[in-house]
């Protein structure tokens, strides 16, 4: 589980990181928080 955090974390990270250099990606982060927390500790694994 704290690798998922890790990993969440990095992503949000990231994102800032995109939207800090071209601010009119705004809604960047906010999509990519709400997609990543599905991603990462919601979905299902493959079987």
């Amino acid at each position: 589980m704290a690798i998922k955090i890790v990993l969440y974390l990095l992503l949000l990270a990231l994102l800032g990181v995109v939207t800090w250099q071209f601010p009119f990606l705004f809604e960047l982060p906010l999509l990519g928080a709400i997609g990543g927390a599905y991603w990462i500790f919601f979905r299902r694994p493959e079987s």
